[in-house]
C-alpha cells in the first residue's frame, strides 16, 4: 500500500488505526497482497524459464514447496529475489535447500546475466 490516506484526514496505515484487531487485519491483508504478488511473479519466472504454461508453473511451485517443506510464499519470494539480484545469505540458504526440487535445468544461483548457469 502506498501509505497515503484513503480519505482526507483518514488513517494512512495499520499503525494509525484505533482498533488493534482492525490494525492486525489490515497488516495481514497487506502481507497477503505482497505474498500474492511474489507468487504471481514466481509463476511468470518459472513459466518463462522452463517454457511451460502458468498452470504447470503453479504446480511446480506447489511441488517445490511440498518437497522442500517450505511455504509457497517463501519459495516464490526467494525465486524472485534470486532473479532480481536482491537475495541475501538467508535467501541463498533457502534456495540451496530447495534447488534440487526444481526442474532438470535448475534455477540459477545468482542474478541472471544472460549466461546459463546450469551444469
Amino acid at each position: 500500500m502506498s501509505g497515503t490516506p484513503l480519505s482526507p484526514g483518514g488513517p494512512s496505515g495499520p499503525a494509525d488505526l484505533p482498533d488493534p484487531t482492525l490494525r492486525a487485519e489490515v497488516a495481514q491483508l497487506q502481507e497477503a497482497v505482497q505474498s500474492q504478488r511474489a507468487i504471481g511473479m514466481a509463476i511468470g519466472l518459472l513459466s518463462a524459464r522452463y517454457e511451460c504454461s502458468t498452470e504447470q508453473a503453479w504446480r511446480s511451485l506447489l511441488r517445490i514447496s511440498q518437497d522442500s517443506n517450505t511455504k509457497v510464499r517463501t519459495v516464490a519470494r526467494v525465486l524472485v529475489a534470486t532473479h532480481d539480484g536482491s537475495a541475501d545469505g538467508a535467501d541463498q540458504a533457502l534456495l540451496d535447500a530447495f534447488v534440487a526440487h526444481l526442474p532438470a535445468s535448475r534455477w540459477p544461483r545468482r542474478r541472471l546475466t544472460g549466461e546459463d548457469l546450469a551444469p
